[in-house]
């Protein structure tokens, strides 16, 4: 095969891995480019969105993980691009003003320290001979050694391990050689330290699959927090488990995650994509919403509800915390408000400090959604 068509390969096998599903209705979703590969968005902190070429460096693995379609174990065609290939290949995408960054992952072609020798020179040819100083996402190997993950800090916009499953035993279920605290842990930890000593602004993230062993979402939910605190992640992402060897779903993914959804007992997709999407709400509520892991509710088998969004069950527990008054309430407790987010909240408390919110209009002009807000708001009598 020739550079073009392993690169077809390698950058269509990233669609299984779908982080970037779950987004605000106004942030644009992944599609395809012109030459039919997928191309991702991506938030920088600072706020401004670039396209990424989402690609691998090979699809050949060592690891047996059953939930990956390129395990050891499948029969399938592997390939395999050098730096030098991937890197000139790339660069003529960001000459011809398609793709503004990179997110570059890999198969364990023989082992992690090898197959990251790879990726870091792919990156490094990018830096120090194409000059290119744009977004870069580098997937960290399990297990790789603490040398190659500094390099990566060095040299990535953000840099990532996947966690896959909320603790050891989990992961077990899914495979027999990576291991949980040793490989992945651990990894995240050198990384933290290398980002404190090297260069904070490189962030760290990372992703489990949801529903590949059989984990309930109490366990992910805790986990999710936990890195947070413990490893200052600038996100944690969730993609839904695909079984690789049963028929598609019905509806393509990306339609199935917005707004919510009915259930379909017999498909485990919809269930999964659902799961996908309860826990993105409920990432937001940790993230943005001031919420703590403790006032998250869940059913009695330890899973979020697939019917209501988070925020209104909490909503619907509490009566005594409303209503809210929008002229003295603080940040926080906005927040707790149905149709008020970050934004708006900050809106009300600027606005209340020039003149009192008194009417509907009032919060309809600061973009809030009034008619939701209001049932749960004070407003004062004419």
């Amino acid at each position: 095969m020739n550079t073009e068509q392993k690169l077809n390969i390698l950058a269509d096998s990233s669609k299984f891995d779908l982080a970037c599903a779950c987004k605000y209705s106004h942030e644009p979703p992944r599609l395809r480019g012109p030459q039919g590969r997928w191309i991702y968005p991506a938030v920088l902190p600072s706020g401004r969105k670039v396209f990424l070429l989402k690609t691998l460096q090979s699809n050949a693995c060592v690891n047996d993980c059953s939930y990956c379609p390129f395990n050891s174990n499948r029969d399938l065609p592997r390939c395999s691009l050098e730096p030098d290939q991937l890197a000139r290949t790339f660069m003529q995408l960001v000459q011809a003003q398609r793709v503004s960054g990179l997110f570059l992952s890999s198969g364990v072609s023989s082992n992690p320290d090898a197959t990251m020798a790879k990726m870091i020179a792919t990156v490094e040819i990018l830096r120090k001979r194409c000059r290119f100083r744009g977004y870069i996402h580098l997937k960290v190997i399990p297990g790789a050694a603490p040398a190659a993950i500094e390099q990566a800090v060095r040299l990535a916009t953000r840099v990532s391990v996947n966690i896959e499953t909320p603790n050891e035993q989990r992961l077990g279920r899914l495979s027999k050689r990576k291991r949980f605290h040793q490989d992945i842990i651990a990894s995240m930890d050198q990384i933290r330290r290398c980002r404190d000593e090297i260069d904070p602004k490189c962030s760290q993230t990372t992703q489990f699959v949801v529903g590949a062993a059989q984990e309930s979402d109490r366990e992910i939910v805790l986990a999710t927090d936990r890195l947070y605190k413990r490893f200052d992640m600038e996100r944690v992402y969730f993609s839904a488990y695909q079984d690789i060897d049963a028929p598609p779903a019905p509806t393509d993914s990306a339609d199935m995650l917005f707004p919510d959804l009915a259930v379909d007992p017999a498909s485990t997709h919809s269930e999964n994509f659902i799961r996908e999407h309860r826990l993105y709400q409920v990432d937001f509520l940790l993230r943005k919403y001031k919420f703590s892991f403790e006032e998250i509710c869940f059913d009695a088998d330890n899973n979020l509800s697939l019917q209501s969004d988070p925020k209104m069950i909490w909503v619907k527990l509490h009566p005594e915390f409303f209503p809210v008054d929008p002229n003295r309430a603080d940040y926080e407790q906005l927040l707790r408000v149905p149709g008020i987010g970050p934004v708006g909240a900050k809106r009300i408390i600027k606005a209340r400090s020039q003149q009192r919110i008194r009417r509907l209009d009032d919060l309809k002009a600061l973009a809030i959604r009034a008619n939701i807000a209001a049932k749960y708001l004070t407003l004062p009598a004419d």
